[in-house]
């Protein structure tokens, strides 16, 4: 067991480290001295390239919540969202219900939420590798993004705009 990590934390690395070991994904779980919370912060700590940042959005809609992985350097399109998903309301879901959903605070939501239906904007697939949260803070995940899509059984599509 990691020194640094809770009990808790360490189930959950271990959960998720089960997850993508079983689905044969590439990836690696990066220790950090603090917790990283925003894409940007991500790049400005060299940890990957703005594009290469992947946020993990909950969003509550009429039907449940979605699990939304953009790339750090876009911002979402909640019209797209509604047309491909067929939905009437699209909204992000408040801090509250972010972690009752998953488990993890705003800043560490993981890409890989196994219980949520999870759509991965398309400009991801231009990256090999993506980097997000994993559900303890302190840790990123670095996953291949086509092992990502398999994991997660992503629906794919555009869903998001470069940000201004």
């Amino acid at each position: 067991m990691n020194k640094n990590l809770g009990q808790n934390e360490q189930e959950l690395i271990d959960q998720l480290r089960q997850t993508l070991d079983a689905a044969g994904s590439r990836y690696d779980i990066l220790a950090h001295d603090i917790t990283i919370v925003s894409a940007d912060e991500g790049a400005q700590r060299g940890i990957g390239r703005l594009r290469e940042m992947a946020p993990t959005f909950i969003l509550k809609t009429e039907e449940g919540y979605l699990a939304a992985i953009i790339s750090g350097e876009t911002r979402l399109l909640y019209k797209k969202i509604k047309q491909q998903l067929g939905l009437k309301n699209v909204s992000l879901a408040t801090p509250e219900q972010v972690e009752q959903v998953t488990g993890s605070p705003i800043g560490t939501v993981s890409l890989v939420n196994l219980k949520l239906t999870t759509i991965i904007d398309s400009r991801l697939l231009e990256m090999e590798y993506v980097y997000g949260g994993c559900g303890v803070a302190r840790h990123t995940l670095q996953i291949n993004v086509e092992d990502l899509v398999k994991v997660t059984q992503a629906r794919v599509f555009e869903f998001t705009e470069l940000k201004p």
